[in-house]
C-alpha cells in the first residue's frame, strides 16, 4: 500500500522541508517509489524560485513530472494567499486540492504544507487539512514554548496525526525545558515521538532510511487503528 502522507509543523522554520527530503530519500533507499509535492512555497527567492521549491526539486525522482513538485512559488515570505496576491496571482483552493489528488497514482506521495497546520494556503484561506484528507506527520522543535504550540497542533490534527518528529532546528542552550522537551511533548499530545534529529544531524543515508522505516510503521499502525474504529460492530 502506498504511503500517502502530509507533513505539517507547529510553525514556520521548524524543519518540514528537511524532514520531507529525508523521508523521500529514505523511502527510495527502501526500494519504494516516492514523489514529493508542496502546493505553495513563499520566500527565500533567488530571482525565479523559492528556497523550499529548490530544496524539494533536488530530490525529485521516480519519473515525477518536474512541474508537479512545487507548482506555486512567490517571492514574499508571507502567508501564501497574501504572497500570491502581492505577486498578482490567484490561488483557488479547489485547484490546489485537485492537484494533490491527481498525484495519488500508486506511488508514495509526501505532501509538505507551508507554515503551521492552520496557515491559509489559498484564496479561500483553507489550510492543509482542507486541501487533503491525508494522515499528518507533525514536525516540532525543542525550544521554549514548544509544548503549547505542539499540543495545539495535535489537538487540531485530531486522529489524523500519526506522530511527532522533533527537529533541533538551531543550536539551543542546555536548559531544563530543552532537556525534557521530547518526553513532555509525548505526554501533552499523546502522540509517539518517531524520531529526534539533532542540530546539524540527519544528513546520512542511514538517518533517512531509519526515519522512513519508523514513519512507515506509524502510518500502518494509524491505518489499522482507523480501520478498526470504522469497522461495523458485530450483531
Amino acid at each position: 500500500m502506498p504511503l500517502e502522507l502530509a507533513i505539517t509543523g507547529t510553525d514556520t522554520g521548524v524543519g518540514k522541508t528537511k524532514v520531507t527530503r529525508l523521508l523521500v530519500q529514505g523511502l527510495r533507499a527502501l526500494g519504494r517509489r516516492a514523489w514529493v509535492h508542496k502546493p505553495v512555497s513563499c520566500g527565500g527567492w533567488d530571482g525565479c524560485s523559492s528556497e523550499d521549491g529548490r530544496a524539494l526539486r533536488e530530490v525529485i525522482g521516480d519519473d515525477q513530472p518536474f512541474g508537479s513538485v512545487c507548482p506555486n512559488e512567490f517571492p514574499e515570505p508571507a502567508s501564501p494567499h497574501l504572497a500570491a496576491a502581492a505577486d498578482g496571482w490567484k490561488l483557488p483552493g479547489l485547484t490546489l486540492a485537485r492537484t494533490i489528488a491527481s498525484l495519488c497514482r500508486g506511488q508514495d506521495l509526501i505532501v509538505e504544507g507551508a507554515g503551521g497546520l492552520l496557515t491559509p494556503l489559498c484564496d479561500e484561506r483553507w489550510s492543509l487539512m482542507n486541501l487533503c484528507d491525508l494522515p499528518l506527520l507533525i514536525v516540532t522543535r525543542p525550544h521554549l514554548g514548544t509544548l503549547n504550540h505542539t499540543a495545539l497542533t495535535a489537538r487540531v490534527a485530531g486522529d489524523r496525526a500519526i506522530g511527532l518528529i522533533l527537529n533541533h532546528h538551531a543550536e539551543l542552550p542546555d536548559t531544563l525545558a530543552t532537556r525534557h522537551a521530547a518526553e513532555e511533548l509525548v505526554e501533552v499530545t499523546g502522540l509517539p515521538l518517531l524520531a529526534e534529529i539533532p542540530f546539524g544531524g540527519g544528513n546520512d543515508p542511514e538517518d533517512a532510511q531509519a526515519i522512513a522505516e519508523v514513519v512507515l510503521a506509524a502510518f500502518n499502525a494509524h491505518r489499522d487503528r482507523i480501520s478498526q474504529s470504522t469497522s461495523p460492530t458485530p450483531a
